[in-house]
């Protein structure tokens, strides 16, 4: 469960305006990752993650050190280990505070993992874990794919990401496309923000158009300077993107919407990230996102139809870091949050109110 925590005294620009605070229905934990080290720079300020959220530091150091084994165990399965792999496993010890060698780690027998991870949480964590140490380096080997799948089947779990990571082994590119749609599909039709199937298919096909609400969305064009409403308004001009009602436009906004306030571009390297941090906030099925981001910009599976397939974006560190940023946030995107209520308030004092670190430039 997630420890509440007052939110800090902060000059809500909502409250100056006689607006409300109701939007934010979660709390976080005040837990810092650690400060030092080379990797830490990317980690630097991120919050532990709440409650249900794509949070990774779940495992107390006895279940620690077995999951690492488990996932060097499962990259090594195809007899390399690399740079990239290393980077994985090193990170995901130092979000729980832990420095390793992934090199001096011992193997570990799964059925030793099973034995001390018994809460479910964290065996589908774990194995979730192991999904994304098999891709790190793209397309799994057949031993790879195998070590996953045994490594599951040990914590008795059933991850859906079993199947797609099945088939992109095998090469089933259709296949694995199909069912990360039909996963991301289900994630979008049971949010609350969805409006019904006619409702967005119309729109997004150009064959129809709700003027009221493209209207609101280009009204934020007189938001001030700085503020979020401006910023989200900027977003959708800058990129030549249609907005919400307009023929040609998505009516569901948080991706967009997390893009803004995670400070992500549009270029692949960046949507990569945009995938993580959207990882990171949402409260269900979030490593669907993390799976699908995976797939479209690292292995190349074009998903979705409106941008294209691409090889080798997977930056460890960044990746992680984006994640780590998206499970601090205190609301989910997709759920639980107005873009109206905060329009005019300064984007930097949401982000702030909303637990987002900033986002470290190079």
């Amino acid at each position: 469960m997630a420890s509440a925590l007052a939110l800090p005294p902060t000059n809500d620009c909502r409250a100056e305006r006689g607006g409300h605070s109701s939007g934010l229905r979660a709390s976080v934990r005040s837990d810092k990752c650690p400060q030092d080290g080379c990797f830490r720079r990317f980690l630097r300020g991120t919050p532990v993650a709440i409650a249900r959220t794509m949070d990774i530091k779940v495992f107390s150091p006895q279940e620690l050190t077995l999951v690492l084994g488990a996932l060097r165990n499962i990259v090594v399965a195809n007899e390399r280990f690399t740079d990239a792999e290393r980077a994985l496993i090193e990170g995901v010890a130092l979000i729980h505070g832990v420095e390793v060698d992934a090199d001096d780690l011992e193997p570990v027998a799964f059925s030793d993992v099973a034995r001390v991870v018994v809460e479910p949480h964290c065996r589908k964590r774990a194995v979730q874990l192991a999904l994304v140490a098999a891709l790190v380096e793209g397309t799994p080997s057949p031993a790879t794919n195998t070590a996953v799948r045994s490594f599951a089947q040990a914590l008795e779990l059933d991850e859906a990401g079993l199947a797609v990571l099945d088939e992109v082994t095998r090469g089933h590119a259709f296949l694995a496309r199909f069912d990360m749609v039909r996963r991301v599909r289900r994630f979008i039709t049971n949010s609350s923000q969805f409006p019904g199937f006619l409702d967005f298919s119309l729109p997004f096909l150009g064959v129809w158009s709700n003027e009221s609400m493209a209207a609101r969305y280009r009204e934020l064009e007189g938001c001030r300077a700085g503020s979020l409403g401006r910023a989200f308004y900027d977003h959708f001009i800058d990129n030549g993107f249609k907005f919400p009602g307009e023929a040609g436009g998505i009516p569901m906004v948080f991706h967009d919407l997390g893009h803004v306030l995670a400070g992500y571009g549009t270029d692949p390297q960046s949507e990569i990230q945009q995938a993580a941090f959207q990882a990171g906030f949402a409260r269900r099925d979030g490593f669907s996102f993390l799976l699908f981001g995976i797939l479209q910009f690292h292995i190349g599976l074009r998903i979705t139809p409106v941008a294209n397939g691409y090889r080798g974006l997977f930056d460890v560190p960044l990746v992680l870091t984006a994640l780590r940023r998206g499970a601090s946030c205190t609301v989910d995107l997709s759920e639980n949050y107005d873009l109206f209520v905060d329009k005019d308030c300064p984007l930097d004092e949401v982000r702030s109110r909303l637990r987002i670190p900033p986002l470290a430039r190079e």
